[in-house]
């Protein structure tokens, strides 16, 4: 697809002046094509099956008047597509625009790149499961491995704006072992090989026999791996700094520019970070991407926001999952300044608690505060060592609590999180990424099993 913006622009006065025709006095909006293609396996313990190909294209017209909004969908991401979506939105609102073509790009030649040989990264990718299963025996795999590639465009009145190409490599699915079976869950935007090494790490790792040792419940100090701590940010203070907060916010907005954790915290929703899955050049409405503030040594500063919520203001998280759903604001890449403390000296000033690996899911209410993770791997903290490997289990607590309790040192690597790929909000998930330091948080509360 590294030609495929291009291929976006081909009809760009055209499809420029057509948008600019539709839109009336009082009003705003965009057109927006989408292209979208996808190459996966699915792998079992046997081997991996023949590649499937899917490919989607699609265009999108939005209009907004005050508070009201009109979104018409098509598929293709062509001229037609475009004039299709126009008449039907400029039907729907009222209007009568000028489609007449100029005669550009009616007969758009495809400026992709040759497809690469897909048997040659079948082998690679079933050389990296046996690197990772060099013994299967035990283990029932399903999982399906997919090459990922969107590309994106936004026509407005003035311009047409790329919001970039993204790759990715993800995989999901299921390890059985006897009667214990694990979730699991793994992205990167990697370039291929380091990707698959990664991948290759992940599944060894999620291939060992699940302990049979569970966490007590109750109060615990528990100390964060970078990739788990990137989990414990995006659902505790990147959800709460969506711009599309209930009547009455959420527990963060409420307590603006207040001090919430230790000083020397600072945490920034980041699109510009090209090396998570979360990046991009524009936003889907066609705003220039750029990193935004959420704490600033501690104390809340900004939110993400779109045209809806903060109009010409936005600062570039207007997201949608695909070009039939309206763009709202949502989180990119969420990125923690590391601090200077080891690991080690983290679970020293731990002492007896926990340690957290991979948290495999979570949920928060952004506006009660109340958040839960689905632990998947950790050890136990003893006398500052880590113990016993234990089973899945649950922490769950209120934001400005953790907050509060969150150690005055955290970890001294940044680390990007494999685990950290898609975001669901409303049935509907984004890709995102994140990268944090180790970090200590004391009082969490453990809950045992996933109930």
């Amino acid at each position: 697809m590294s030609d495929v913006v291009e291929v976006f622009r081909q009809d760009a006065e055209d499809a420029v002046r057509i948008v600019s025709g539709l839109l009336r006095r009082g009003e705003s909006g965009e057109a927006f094509r989408e292209r979208r293609r996808r190459v996966s396996w699915t792998a079992t313990e046997a081997g991996l099956l023949a590649p499937a190909f899917a490919d989607e294209r699609g265009t999108a017209v939005r209009l907004r008047r005050g508070r009201e909004s009109l979104l018409v969908a098509r598929e293709g991401d062509g001229p037609e597509a475009l004039r299709e979506a126009v008449r039907e939105a400029s039907r729907r609102a009222g209007g009568s625009p000028f489609l007449k073509s100029r005669g550009v790009a009616q007969a758009r030649a495809e400026a992709e790149a040759s497809a690469p040989d897909e048997e040659e990264r079948a082998a690679q990718l079933g050389a990296a499961l046996h690197r990772a299963l060099p013994d299967p025996r035990g283990l029932s795999l399903s999982l399906t491995v997919a090459r990922v590639a969107v590309s994106r465009a936004v026509v407005t009145a003035r311009e047409i704006v790329a919001c970039g190409t993204v790759r990715c490599l993800e995989a999901t699915g299921v390890l059985r072992r006897a009667s214990a079976a694990r979730p699991f869950a793994f992205q990167t935007s990697a370039p291929w090989a380091p990707a698959l090494d990664a991948l290759a790490r992940a599944l060894s790792e999620a291939a060992r026999p699940v302990p049979a040792h569970r966490a007590a419940g109750g109060r615990v100090d528990v100390v964060f791996s970078p990739g788990a701590a990137s989990v414990f940010w995006h659902e505790a203070v990147g959800h709460p700094l969506e711009a599309e907060g209930g009547e009455r916010g959420s527990v963060l907005t409420r307590v603006a520019r207040a001090a919430v954790a230790p000083a020397g915290v600072f945490v920034t929703a980041d699109p510009t970070r090209g090396d998570l899955p979360g990046s991009y050049l524009a936003d889907d409405e066609g705003t220039p991407a750029r990193s935004v503030a959420l704490l600033t040594d501690g104390c809340v500063d900004g939110l993400v926001t779109d045209r809806r919520t903060a109009g010409q203001a936005s600062n570039g998280h207007a997201r949608c999952g695909d070009f039939r759903r309206p763009p709202r604001p949502r989180l990119s890449n969420v990125v923690v300044s590391p601090g200077r403390a080891s690991r080690d000296e983290l679970l020293e000033a731990c002492g007896n608690g926990l340690y957290v690996r991979e948290i495999s899911a979570a949920h928060a209410d952004p506006e009660s505060g109340r958040f839960t993770l689905f632990v998947e791997s950790a050890d136990l903290v003893r006398r500052g060592a880590l113990g016993a490997p234990l089973g899945p289990f649950a922490l769950t607590s209120d934001v400005l609590w953790a907050l509060r309790q969150l150690h005055t040192e955290v970890g001294d690597v940044s680390h990007p999180a494999n685990g950290l790929g898609l975001c669901v909000k409303g049935g509907e998930g984004v890709a995102v990424g994140g990268a944090s330091p180790a970090i200590l948080i004391r009082g969490l509360t453990a809950v045992r099993g996933r109930s």
